[in-house]
């Protein structure tokens, strides 16, 4: 019987030949956007880093002077104390450069960090997700936000639009507060006591790539600072209302953020 009765041929052998495929290239403006992507993101990362150490050198001089001097030392030396730490971060290159600007640097960097990568996934995986993966440091940067501007109002905006300058705002003036806005200042410098050291602590752990061992260290340098200052603020709660004509002048700015908050 052949193969013809069935309705088969028989064929020569030949090999199999698969057409070759061709990657195609990505085109040139994605590439470029993508390397301009990454670029921005390390000038951010960079920008966030350094004003967090510009920062902290002021940080050191504020803890030194509110927090641990108030534990040792009388009012009249600490006044004394921030008057000449004044000359050095509230001078008027100085101030805006270092302590507003590095502030401002670090909280617009990180803004803008955080638009990008939720930008970023959001093309990704089509989805926008803003709070779900924000871990514990970045949440208490956010925390900060308010409870340093509540504070820089008070101590140093409100007296430099009313006199001029804060040549008159010392402790004893963070104590009348505590009498006349007990529920502000009880909420917004215990905050900034816990919060801030948590939150520069961590970061500082964070930037200079501290390993996992070094987590009961972080931990305890975090406790420590923070509870020299929380122990400052209670101190500092308990000296009370100003009399004289000092009283009357803290009177006369408290009245102006009860007045302003009323209206």
């Amino acid at each position: 019987m052949s193969e013809s009765s069935f309705g088969l041929q028989l064929l020569e052998p030949s090999p199999l030949t698969i057409p070759e495929v061709t990657m195609r290239p990505h085109p040139p403006s994605q590439t470029a956007s993508s390397e301009g992507s990454h670029k921005i993101t390390q000038y951010l990362v960079g920008t966030q880093q350094i004003s967090s150490y510009v920062f902290t050198g002021f940080l050191g001089i504020h803890w030194f002077t509110t927090g641990l001097l108030p534990l040792v030392s009388n009012s009249e030396a600490v006044d004394n104390s921030l008057l000449l730490c004044r000359v050095l971060y509230q001078n008027k290159f100085i101030e805006p450069c270092i302590v507003l600007g590095s502030v401002g640097a670090h909280v617009l960097s990180g803004v803008a960090l955080r638009v990008i990568r939720r930008a970023k996934y959001h093309k990704n995986h089509g989805q926008l997700i803003w709070l779900k993966d924000l871990n514990t440091l970045q949440g208490a940067g956010y925390l900060l936000i308010p409870t340093v501007a509540i504070h820089f109002g008070i101590v140093r905006l409100l007296p430099f639009f009313r006199d001029g300058g804060s040549e008159s705002i010392g402790i004893g003036f963070l104590g009348h507060g505590f009498v006349r806005l007990r529920y502000i200042s009880w909420l917004t410098y215990p905050a900034l006591a816990a919060i801030g050291t948590f939150h520069v602590v961590q970061g500082w752990a964070r930037w200079r790539g501290y390993p996992k061992r070094w987590k009961r260290q972080t931990a305890c340098t975090i406790a420590a600072v923070s509870g020299v200052w929380l122990a400052s603020v209670v101190r500092i709660s308990k000296i009370g209302r100003a009399v004289g004509h000092l009283g009357r002048h803290y009177d006369e700015l408290y009245n102006a953020i009860i007045n302003f908050s009323w209206a």
